[in-house]
């Protein structure tokens, strides 16, 4: 590799190297402040709202566990991987791209993720174009499938009083209708592009794809016209990609996506059990699942980085019945603790590794 190419590789990781303290800082400020205001409301200093909870056996415990699950999330994604690529990849690859995926995704703003970054780290890795973009396009329409089908599975068999409790909490009738109103609007445009996407890739391609350059050439559409039509182009070799996957390598990859959302769904699960006054039985793990997967729906669309913000704020309105008095935002912070800032510190070396090792290889 060229001194240039070097010098480009060091001011790229130099700029993600500061980009990182944009969503950290967004995080960390806004959870001191939201933390300030949740034990000042209840009457209570910091100081005597940490010593409320109670550091017992079980919650080490559940705490551990917690982290397990984080760590189960990823090995399932990098099985996932390794499904989708046919096992072409090494084991050593498909961590780091798995690691900076989940580095990108909580840089970039939740609507967007890291898939464009994912597309082109796996092109690095020597996979053609139409195989880097099929295996993108899969792992987005499997999670948002997955997400979209648990919300109403919670539903059946929470009830939705049990699930939207916060809300009718609410002193503001008004407030409470308008939230209701976002939300099942952000759940309904989810549902339409996976719908969208699913008929795209195994439904009417072709004839997608035309309908797409033809809308992309109005004049209306022209300052993301590049955008739709290398979209247009990517679903297409999706397509082609995808076709002649048989049963069971479709039941694969929906069972480890499976793991993955439930290991994630976990994690925020074994914190309200740490730190529960007393012990979660089944309808409290099951109601804490149901409540997520309306959680997510908010986050997925959330235009943060990471979500940061909109998931703290989310955590409040939903579990704040669940969390004991004045601790709700504490136990959103060791939420995000656990399952979102520590991509932000493990990001920058691993790219630094992987940038280095993609590049010496060409």
């Amino acid at each position: 590799m060229s001194l240039a190419s070097e010098s480009r590789n060091e001011i790229s990781c130099q700029s993600y190297s500061r980009r990182i303290l944009f969503p950290l800082s967004i995080g960390l400020l806004l959870v001191a402040y939201l933390i300030y205001q949740d034990v000042t409301t209840h009457g209570v200093d910091f100081n005597t709202a940490l010593r409320q909870l109670q550091w017992q056996g079980r919650t080490w415990f559940w705490l551990v566990l917690a982290v397990v699950m984080v760590v189960l999330r990823d090995l399932a994604y990098m099985v996932q991987l390794r499904i989708l690529t046919d096992g072409h990849l090494r084991w050593r690859s498909i961590i780091e791209v798995i690691l900076l995926w989940d580095f990108f995704a909580a840089i970039s703003p939740s609507m967007m993720g890291g898939a464009a970054v994912a597309i082109y780290m796996l092109i690095k890795e020597r996979l053609t174009v139409g195989r880097s973009t099929a295996i993108v396009f899969t792992t987005v329409l499997l999670d948002e499938i997955f997400y979209l089908t648990m919300l109403p599975l919670g539903l059946w068999l929470m009830g939705k009083e049990a699930v939207f409790a916060g809300l009718a909490d609410m002193r503001s009738d008004f407030i409470s209708a308008g939230l209701m109103t976002i939300f099942w609007l952000a759940y309904g445009g989810i549902l339409i592009y996976v719908l969208f996407l699913g008929a795209s890739l195994f439904v009417w391609p072709n004839v997608m794809n035309r309908v797409l350059r033809i809308l992309f050439m109005f004049r209306i559409f022209k300052r993301w016209r590049r955008w739709g039509l290398r979209t247009a182009r990517d679903l297409l070799i999706t397509s082609v990609e995808l076709r002649d996957k048989p049963s069971l390598f479709w039941m694969k990859i929906w069972g480890v996506t499976a793991v993955a959302w439930l290991a994630r769904y976990m994690v925020l699960n074994c914190i309200l059990a740490a730190f529960s006054p007393g012990s979660m039985g089944v309808y409290e793990h099951a109601l804490a699942l149901a409540r997520q997967a309306a959680l997510f729906v908010i986050m997925v669309i959330s235009p943060t980085p990471g979500s940061s913000g909109v998931a703290e704020a989310g955590f409040t309105l939903m579990f704040s019945d669940m969390a004991p008095l004045g601790l709700v935002l504490p136990l959103a912070l060791f939420w995000r603790a656990i399952s979102y800032y520590p991509y932000l510190f493990i990001g920058v070396p691993v790219m630094s590794r992987w940038v280095k090792r993609v590049y010496r290889a060409e």
